[in-house]
């Protein structure tokens, strides 16, 4: 004889919702009427009280309403209160950018949960630069901690942009305060920081200038450039009238020009930023027995801490690296036997599980290859497309230059330099492709070529004053 068994069918409860709101539209067994607006909503007590925690102490408590047949709701507009019935009776609520700031504060007087977090779902998915600070606000007015948290970080990664537009203006000096002295801002310097301020002082000028001075204390001056510092910030009329204003540009010069006092100016105003969720990756290379590694590394200047990521597929040394969209590619290189045309990608986005994977391979094997200190093949990036030019193949010195298109997994070689180079450095300033000095397999060069990738030619632009291969090469400012 088989044992009884309970069975639970997911069907009953939504067929008891649904029989309950037709009850509720005809009019049926309703046993209170909401009045809101001059409108009237026929209810049913024992629904509104399951799924509200104000009606349920409405009419379980002493209050004058336990008993009454109409019941007033203030503060709300019939059409919130039509929605907000809708829910009760069958779980859906529709929130759109008209209904939400009506529907948000009605759902946390009624104390309904659900619609409340169906709103803030919506308000984050809403944010963009131009209604995070508002959205924010909203948020910390009616406690909705995890939307109000969610605009905070928007804010903070998207400061640049955030600050051109009115909500940042209308802010009050303690809430811009607030978002300048925290530490998550995603700046590439202090220059849109500083700027902000002063745009904020400047839109009502007469009333905030003398707040120009406290806001200062959280812009991180001694973190500017010299040139930055002199030439815009000294000139600056609102800081050539404030005594104080200059005393905070006077440390910031005094950083820059005794730098052995800099350890005992150590503070807030000198402490990078943390918001950037930057990291340095060390890749490959070869051991103290001159093998290659498969070896990944990588550093968190937040933490200050190392630690492992996933091996490559393959040991390689004299191997170039470069990160766009948040994956880093792994081109070339040599692995003890031979050099590679071979490339690994990892998506970093998905670091935690992140495997490498293959990509697309060059057309030709290069080796003695390098990133940001380019030696050997020197890679770059330029519209989406990474640029590989030069490099040593195990026999010749290399003048082809390839581009690796994202996304479509393809190699395209495109013109050749005119002269070979091996240890180039490579770079991208402007919208052009400078490959610059290296060695061509029989002398250190001072030549550098210009790659215009429209009409896909290289230039001889003006050479160094010195021969050099395997140097570093960066682009500062567009400089």
């Amino acid at each position: 004889m088989m044992a009884p068994k309970d069975i639970m069918t997911n069907s009953h409860a939504k067929s008891i919702l649904n029989a309950m709101n037709s009850l509720r539209k005809s009019n049926t067994l309703c046993d209170v009427t909401l009045r809101v607006d001059l409108k009237d909503f026929p209810a049913h007590r024992i629904v509104l009280a399951a799924c509200s925690d104000y009606f349920c102490a409405m009419f379980t408590s002493e209050l004058s309403e336990k008993g009454k047949s109409f019941v007033d709701i203030q503060g709300l507009t019939s059409s919130t209160m039509e929605i907000l019935l809708d829910f009760v009776y069958t779980e859906t609520v529709h929130v759109t950018v008209e209904n939400v700031q009506e529907l948000l504060p009605a759902a946390c007087l009624l104390q309904l949960k659900g619609v409340k977090q169906a709103c803030c779902e919506f308000l984050e998915s809403q944010l963009d630069p131009t209604n995070c600070l508002g959205i924010r606000d909203f948020a910390e007015t009616h406690n909705c901690v995890d939307l109000m948290q969610a605009a905070e970080v928007f804010s903070q990664k998207h400061f640049p942009e955030v600050v051109q537009h009115e909500e940042f203006i209308l802010l009050q000096q303690t809430e811009v305060e607030k978002l300048i002295k925290c530490d998550e801002i995603q700046v590439d310097s202090e220059e849109p920081v500083f700027e902000a301020v002063i745009n904020w002082v400047k839109q009502l000028k007469e009333e905030r200038e003398e707040s120009l001075p406290e806001l200062l204390q959280y812009v991180r001056m001694p973190l500017l450039t010299p040139r930055y510092i002199t030439d815009v910030i000294d000139a600056e009329p609102l800081i050539r009238c404030s005594l104080q204003c200059r005393d905070l540009v006077d440390e910031a010069k005094k950083f820059h020009l005794r730098p052995e006092l800099r350890s005992q100016m150590q503070g807030p105003r000198t402490r990078a930023r943390l918001g950037a969720n930057e990291v340095l990756l060390v890749i490959g290379g070869f051991g103290s027995q001159q093998s290659p590694i498969d070896i990944v590394e990588k550093y968190d200047p937040k933490t200050q801490d190392w630690s492992f990521l996933p091996s490559i597929t393959r040991k390689r040394r004299y191997v170039a690296t470069v990160s766009l969209n948040d994956r880093v590619y792994v081109i070339g290189g040599y692995d003890g036997r031979s050099r590679l045309s071979s490339v690994e990608c990892l998506d970093y986005t998905s670091e935690e599980d992140g495997v490498w994977y293959s990509v697309a391979p060059m057309n030709v094997r290069r080796g003695l290859a390098g990133a940001t200190t380019f030696g050997g093949a020197g890679v770059s990036l330029l519209n989406d497309h990474i640029y590989v030019v030069g490099g040593f193949d195990g026999t010749a010195h290399l003048s082809s230059v390839e581009a690796y298109n994202i996304r479509t997994d393809s190699w395209t070689t495109v013109t050749s330099m005119t002269t070979p180079r091996c240890y180039v450095g490579a770079t991208v300033l402007r919208g052009r492709l400078y490959a610059i000095a290296g060695y061509d397999g029989n002398s250190l060069l001072s030549s550098i070529e210009c790659y215009d990738p429209i009409i896909d030619s290289w230039e001889v632009v003006t050479s160094m004053g010195t021969q050099r291969c395997d140097a570093g090469v960066c682009v500062l400012r567009e400089k």
